[in-house]
Order: C-alpha cells, then structure tokens, then sequence
C-alpha cells in the first residue's frame, strides 16, 4: 500500500509539473481574440517636431468586429506618442507610439490592447498579419524607410526608426494593427 501511494505522489507531481511548465509555455496572449485593422494615418509624424504625450489618432478604412462590437469604418483609433527621439547628427531617430481607445462615431470609447504591424505608403494593398506573429521586426524598406519594431506583449503599440534621418511619415499613410480587448476592461465608455 506504502509503495503505490508513493507511485500516485510521485505521478501526481510530475502532471502538476507538465501542467505548470506548459503554462508557461502558453504566449500569454494567445487567448485573446485578435482583430486586424487597417487604418489611415490622420495628421503627420515627424521625429524632428513631435513631443512626447502628442495625441495620434488612425482612422479604420473598412469595419471590423472587436470583442463582440462592431467598429464601423471611420472609426477612430486614439493614441499618444510615449517617446521621441530626433536623428541629430545623423543618428538614429525613434518614435515609439500606443494606440489604447478606439472612439465610436456615437463618443463611446472602448479600451484596445493595439499592435501595429505594418506601416506602408497611402495606397498600399496591405495583406494579412502571418498569424501566431507576436513580434514584428521590419526593417527599413525602400517604400518608406523606416523601421518598425513591436510586440503583442510591449506597452506600446510599436517603435518606428530611421538611421540617419528624422522619421517623417505623412497623413493618409497606412498602419496595419492587431486588436486585442484590454484584460479586465469594462468594455465601452462614454467618451468626451
């Protein structure tokens, strides 16, 4: 009876053990339904004018459903720039965005978890996020020169960069997002 009891513990440990360790395992957001959204870019950005705590809002160029919401288009997706930094002597410059509300036509607010994943000139035909990417690593490309870095798990939405040279990014340019609801959000508000 001594010898099964200690073949249960020990099998009872090594499942709560597999168990554990494929929690941890699990990308923290995998859970959370993604929404992508393609917007457009509603006033300019530049590393040589820009401050942070800067409002930056991206209007979405079709509808899409978001946590069981509909977000029609002409949505706005409001955000700030938490960082900036200018080129100087040709250094590299770096702007790094979050984008955390999206505002209704009606003035409701609704909290967003917000990943951009691509940026692109106006006019370009932006496919799909490879899906299970948690982080984007684009580096500089002759569309527009300029780097992105970001991650489902950063704070922010992502970090733009250009070296030797000022990030400048026009209005009507394309950002691509993935959506995530805010963990714990009440959902949507009231917005001014």
């Amino acid at each position: 009876m001594k010898e099964t009891m200690k073949y249960l513990g020990i099998a009872a440990t090594a499942l709560v053990l597999t168990l554990f360790a494929a929690a941890e395992d699990t990308p923290r957001n995998s859970t959370a339904p993604l929404a992508v959204a393609n917007t457009e870019l509603q006033s300019k950005l530049d590393t040589k004018t820009a401050k942070q705590g800067d409002p930056v809002t991206a209007r979405l160029t079709g509808s899409i459903r978001f946590a069981g919401t509909e977000l029609p288009r002409h949505t706005l997706l409001i955000g700030h720039i938490d960082s900036v930094q200018p080129s100087g002597n040709n250094g590299v410059a770096k702007l790094v965005l979050t984008f955390d509300q999206a505002r209704l036509a009606d003035g409701k607010q609704i909290a967003i978890k917000s990943t951009i994943v691509a940026v692109s000139p106006q006019g370009t035909n932006l496919l799909p996020p490879t899906p299970g990417e948690e982080k984007v690593e684009q580096q500089p490309s002759s569309a527009h020169g300029y780097g992105l870095t970001s991650s489902l798990d950063d704070a922010s939405s992502g970090t733009l960069t250009a070296n030797g040279k000022d990030v400048h990014i026009g209005t009507g340019t394309e950002l691509q997002f993935e959506l995530a609801p805010v963990a714990g959000s009440a959902g949507a508000s009231t917005g001014n």
